[in-house]
Formats: structure tokens, C-alpha cells, sequence
């Protein structure tokens, strides 16, 4: 969901009412990575790509790119993954009936993204809860599945503040059960995510589920619905993906409202049943209030916003740590290019991201002014800004990224048992320095992937790899 000037300003309030001494203590360093994702081999992910799409929120519940196009954005973008769209009502469209049909469609255009050696995570999507809660409005929950009990909705500008309207408020309460009159939907739910990871399980390119976007919890919000209702709702699903997927990561995000803009979240840990390492991701999304929908990132505005950044670096890796488990921004974005301030905001979230090592979903890949490419196919500042060097899989530990005047500097430590090179997408061929020892590290380039692969020194404990143009 891109919002959000209205629930947003109801999440930058209750930020404001935070002492100020908190409100401008920068983030706290820490002295260890967070946990990290994690490929077939054990090579940390830093996963860097677009959400695809918006466009997949249609009735058809399919994006609009064609596999040229998710050629064209792996080169000249350099992504390694994409954060691709789905919607229960086209997976169940009755209760208890799949279209298997759909998810067909959906396998050839996760084919497209795997031959092009990216990794797909799969996004349950929902905005306003669904199509049939109020009308012209809405995505996600099919109609079967929605309970208005009669109250009224009407659309509303901005879109957000449709979250507000009667029959959207009942239709959430009736999907969590806050109403004790349908316990049934969140097992259909269940049931429903079950059957999409055994169809996938076993597709190389998918490498997890996002359960939700951006949860809303109707009449109960924050503690009251984060930790009694959300937390179990994911475990119930974790547990019944794990009982036919025991490989894939599973991706939770706190609910929308104030933690995309930087307020603490209540969630619980959730527990991966999985033997082994638990393969369990915090996703949050950031939207800090007055930078989308026409907002600008410059004066007072940005003043605001970089409190907001302050808030989100500091309580989103507070709470994958209280959970144990990697973090992922799973949607960023929501300026227009020619916006006051969106080079700099991008360049500000890009360099959060950088700190945090973690990685990012762009929204999205629809063309458009906040897109990669204008309504005529052009590239957008977007493109430019979001083309830019990174270590896409990382032999060892990830321990930071760097960034000046067009050089890209990473450094990482070795991990036990880890197998193949640390491999940096660089848009043209570079010149390499290492801190490795001559004659102990080689690298290759692939001109065609603008892939650079690197193979340290393994008897060095640590690495430093500078790459320039």
C-alpha cells in the first residue's frame, strides 16, 4: 500500500508525542550485523529490487511486464530480486476452490525472474481488504471471504482514508474475528497460503513468502491487535507452510500504521518449526508521513521526515533483534520524480539501507512519475538512482557498505562452511583492490550480468574489496 498523508498524519502525531530527548537520539550502534538472509549456499543476500506490481492489483491479478522487461530491468538496474505481487482472490476464488490456473500464470513469470538468476518473493497483497468491502476500491480478499454486515463505504480522496469507512472497519474485524462471528477466514487464509508454498516449494527462483501486506487491524490497533492477534495469526501460518515447505524463507510485517513511519512495533516473535537455522524475516515498509502523495522532502517537511528515519533505524533492527531474525524494507518510495527533495530522499533510504545492511523492494516498477520508466518508457531519476553498485551475495558475514563519488567499497568476514565468490553488481567494468594478500583472491567479470565475482583469501579473517569504474 503507497499512502499516506491521512493515516499517516495519525501515526506522525502519536510520533510527536515522544520526548524529545528520545525523538533526537540518533540510532544506536551495534556491534554485531543483524541476522541475515541467507542463499542455497549460505552466502548472505543483500536482496535489492522492485515491487511488481501495482498493476497486479487488477481483476486478472497479473502484472503488466513481459519477460523482456525483467530482462532489461536485471541489466540495466542490476536487481536480484523482486518482491512480486498476489492476491487470495484470484488463488481462492471460492472457498476451498483454487485456481491452479492462475498460479500456472504466476510459475511462467517467476520462470522469467529465475533464468535471470533472481529470487522472488511472493506477496500476498492487500489494500482497503478487498475489492468487494466498498466499491471501486480496494485488493486482496475475494468476495466470499468479505462481511460488511451491511455498513456503508465510500470512497475517499485520499484513497487512504477509506480505511476509516464503516464496511472496511467490520470487514477486518470480521476477517481477525475481533466479531467471534468468523473464525473461519483466518483458516481459509491459513489453508490458502498452505496450498500456494506446496505448489512453489520446489520452484528454485522463489525464495519466500511475505504473509501479509501491510496488516490492518480494523477496531484494534498497535498492542491491542500487533501481539494478541497478528503474532498468532502468522505463527498458525508458519506452521502450516512448514508442514510442505521446509526451505523457503517466510517474511512478517509489523502492521502499517506507525511503524511505516518509524513508531515501535508489538509484534511477537514468531518461531520457524524448521530443524536448523529458523528462516523467519521482518518486513517492514517505510513511508514516513509528508514524502508521498504530492509531498516534498525539503524545509520543514524534511525536517519531519529525517526524524522519521532517526525512529525507523532505530526501532525496526530493535525489533528484528528482540525477534532474531534478518530484516527487509519490503516497500519504499511514493515520490514523484519531479517531487522537491526526491533525489535526496532516495539517496537518504538507499543510504539507510546501506548502514542497516539490509535490503529493499522499490515501489514499484509501474511506469509513471514514482516509477523506473515515464509514461513514455523513459528512465525516471529513479532508475538512475537505483542503478547503483552493490554486493548481491556475500561469502561470509557482511560487515559494511560503502559508497563515494561512484566507488563501491564492501567488507566482509569469513564464515565457516560458506562455498563460492562474494559476487558485486557493477554497472560498468571495474578496476578491484583487495586487502587480501597478493596472489591469494582472483575475480572474474561477466560483462553480459555486469557480475563481478570475487574469491578471497581464505586463510584472511576479513576482506575489503574496493571497486571503481
Amino acid at each position: 500500500m503507497r499512502v499516506r498523508t491521512a493515516l499517516g498524519r495519525v501515526a506522525l502525531a502519536a510520533l510527536t508525542l515522544t520526548p524529545p530527548a528520545l525523538a533526537a537520539a540518533p540510532a544506536r550502534a551495534e556491534a554485531a550485523p543483524l541476522p541475515a538472509i541467507t542463499d542455497d549456499r549460505g552466502r548472505t543476500l543483500l536482496l535489492h529490487g522492485l515491487n511488481t506490481a501495482g498493476s497486479a492489483k487488477g481483476p486478472g491479478g497479473l502484472p503488466w511486464v513481459k519477460r523482456e522487461d525483467v530482462v532489461r530491468e536485471a541489466r540495466e538496474l542490476g536487481t536480484n530480486s523482486v518482491r512480486y505481487l498476489v492476491q487470495w482472490k484470484n488463488v481462492e476464488p471460492e472457498p476451498g476452490r483454487y485456481d491452479d490456473a492462475y498460479l500456472d500464470d504466476v510459475a511462467e513469470r517467476v520462470a522469467w525472474y529465475g533464468d535471470q538468476g533472481m529470487h522472488v518473493v511472493l506477496d500476498m497483497h492487500q489494500d482497503i481488504y478487498g475489492p468487494s468491502a466498498c466499491a471501486g476500491s480496494g485488493n486482496g480478499a475475494p468476495a466470499w471471504a468479505t462481511f460488511t454486515d451491511g455498513l456503508p463505504c465510500t470512497p475517499q480522496d485520499p484513497w487512504v482514508l477509506t480505511y476509516l469507512q464503516p464496511g472496511i472497519l467490520r470487514a477486518y474485524d470480521n476477517f481477525w474475528n475481533n466479531t467471534g462471528k468468523h473464525p473461519e477466514l483466518v483458516r481459509r487464509y491459513t489453508a490458502m497460503w498452505q496450498h500456494v508454498a506446496r505448489r512453489f516449494s520446489r520452484v528454485p527462483a522463489v525464495l519466500g513468502y511475505d504473509l501479509m501486506n501491510e496488516p490492518f487491524g480494523g477496531t484494534r490497533q498497535f498492542g491491542f491487535f500487533e501481539g494478541p492477534i497478528l503474532t498468532p495469526f502468522y505463527q498458525g501460518i508458519v506452521n502450516a507452510i512448514r508442514r510442505v515447505d521446509g526451505d523457503n524463507w517466510v517474511f512478517v510485517e509489523p502492521q502499517a500504521l506507525g511503524p511505516n513511519e518509524g513508531a515501535e512495533t508489538s509484534l511477537g516473535t514468531v518461531r520457524d518449526p524448521r530443524p536448523g537455522d529458523p528462516r523467519i524475516v521482518l518486513a517492514p515498509h517505510f513511508y514516513p508521513g509528508g514524502v508521498d502523495l504530492g509531498g516534498s522532502y525539503d524545509g520543514v517537511a524534511k525536517m519531519l521526515v529525517q526524524a522519521q528515519f532517526t525512529l525507523w533505524k532505530r526501532n525496526m533492527p530493535a525489533a528484528a533483534r528482540r525477534m532474531n531474525t534478518p530484516m527487509w524494507l519490503g516497500e519504499v518510495g511514493g515520490m514523484g520524480q519531479d517531487a522537491s527533495g526526491a533525489a535526496d530522499f532516495t539517496g537518504d533510504w538507499l543510504s539507510m539501507a546501506d548502514e542497516l545492511g539490509i535490503g529493499w523492494a522499490y515501489w514499484s516498477n509501474d511506469p509513471g512519475s514514482s516509477g523506473i520508466t515515464d509514461g513514455e518508457g523513459k528512465p525516471t531519476l529513479f532508475a538512475k538512482l537505483l542503478a547503483r553498485p552493490y554486493p548481491r551475495a556475500v561469502a561470509g558475514t557482511l560487515t559494511n557498505v560503502a559508497h563515494a563519488s561512484g566507488t563501491l567499497t564492501v567488507t566482509w568476514r569469513n564464515k565457516t562452511g560458506v562455498p563460492g565468490p562474494t559476487e558485486i553488481w557493477f554497472p560498468s567494468a571495474p578496476k578491484v583492490t583487495s586487502s587480501d594478500p597478493d596472489g591469494t583472491w582472483r575475480t572474474s567479470w561477466d560483462a553480459t550480468r555486469h557480475v563481478l565475482s570475487v574469491w578471497a583469501d581464505p586463510g584472511t579473517p576479513s576482506h575489503t574489496v574496493t571497486v571503481r569504474p
